[in-house]
């Protein structure tokens, strides 16, 4: 139910936050809070995330997935966009498990995108997916306006792309834009 769903993300998100207090890296941190999820839980529920560390400073982001969507950066130097990537399982799934962590280089202008499925399976009238790509387009075509900006072009192309049919999932963006030093 709607309940549990929303208790269990509560737990989850305590559980995650408190694994990370110590400054752990990002994988150790998640590995540890997917035990104690793990342990918690009784409901067969898991949850997927993206977990990232990053230094506003020098702009390295060390990060890892359970699961996740890939989140999108897009390069300001070049144009290019890349997913990042970082194999893993769900929490919840299973007590013991082994996550990879990774490190990328936010340089100026650039941007990263994190998003829910709820963006990208959102369906028309046709039953079509938004999908990653029409994402990555929307985002192209905003990437020189600011971060706000950028997450109000995705809700409305989404908005539209659904034309008033109801999301299945949530639909959670973050957008980060890494400004020139």
């Amino acid at each position: 139910t709607g309940v549990a769903a929303a208790l269990f993300m509560s737990l989850s998100r305590s559980l995650v936050r408190a694994a990370a207090l110590d400054g752990s890296p990002p994988a150790l941190a998640i590995e540890r809070a997917n035990r104690w999820i793990t342990r918690d839980s009784e409901s067969g529920m898991f949850v997927t995330l993206f977990y990232a560390v990053l230094d506003p400073a020098s702009g390295r982001l060390r990060y890892t997935s359970a699961g996740h969507n890939p989140p999108l950066h897009f390069r300001a130097v070049d144009g290019g966009i890349a997913e990042l990537r970082a194999p893993g399982i769900a929490l919840g799934v299973l007590e013991e498990i082994k996550l990879s962590e990774a490190e990328v280089r936010l340089a100026p202008g650039d941007l990263l995108v994190c998003y829910t499925d709820g963006v990208t399976e959102a369906i028309d009238e046709d039953l079509q997916e938004f999908g990653v790509e029409r994402l990555r387009a929307v985002v192209d075509r905003h990437r020189a306006e600011p971060a706000d900006a950028i997450v109000r072009a995705i809700t409305d192309a989404v908005a539209r792309h659904s034309r008033g049919q109801p999301p299945f999932d949530d639909v959670t963006l973050v957008v980060i834009k890494r400004e020139s030093a």
